[in-house]
């Protein structure tokens, strides 16, 4: 499956050293050009950096959105891609009301459960939030249920 992930999602498992299960998760990472700008650190090999073609619908989505949120709409579209990684809400809601099928850094987490890369999610949730990824205590409980932990 083909998936195309805007930034946060990136930093933020880089920052917990979990980066590696997009790599497992996916057939193919795609970014846009304007997350690999804001991502900063060099882009592993493994994840394709491409251009977005159409820039009308990233100007008007940047009329509510920032350039890697647009960026991945758009290329998310173009591609045809099963799905995009997005953890900003309006972002999401956006994506989602174009027909894009979305997830978030948490629910990447719960999927890589499900394949069998986590014994338990319970960890990794915690080092999200020790990192200061925000999710409150009646949240973090719902993630554990989901997980079959609570």
């Amino acid at each position: 499956m083909i998936v195309v992930s805007n930034t946060s999602p990136l930093i933020v498992l880089s920052n917990i050293g979990e980066f590696e299960i997009l790599r497992h998760l996916f057939d193919r990472v795609i970014i846009p050009e304007g997350v690999a700008e804001e991502f900063g650190d060099p882009v592993p090999e493994w994840i394709e950096v491409r251009g977005v073609k159409n820039r009308v619908l990233v100007d008007l989505l940047r009329e509510k959105l920032h350039k890697g949120e647009a960026e991945v709409i758009a290329l998310a579209i173009e591609l045809n891609a099963g799905l995009a990684i997005i953890d900003d809400k309006a972002a999401r809601n956006t994506a989602q009301s174009l027909g894009l099928k979305v997830i978030g850094t948490v629910g990447l987490i719960l999927l890589a459960k499900r394949k069998g890369h986590y014994n338990e999610v319970g960890p990794v949730i915690e080092k999200l939030v020790k990192r200061g990824f925000r999710l409150g205590k009646e949240l973090v409980e719902l993630i554990l249920k989901e997980a079959g932990e609570l």
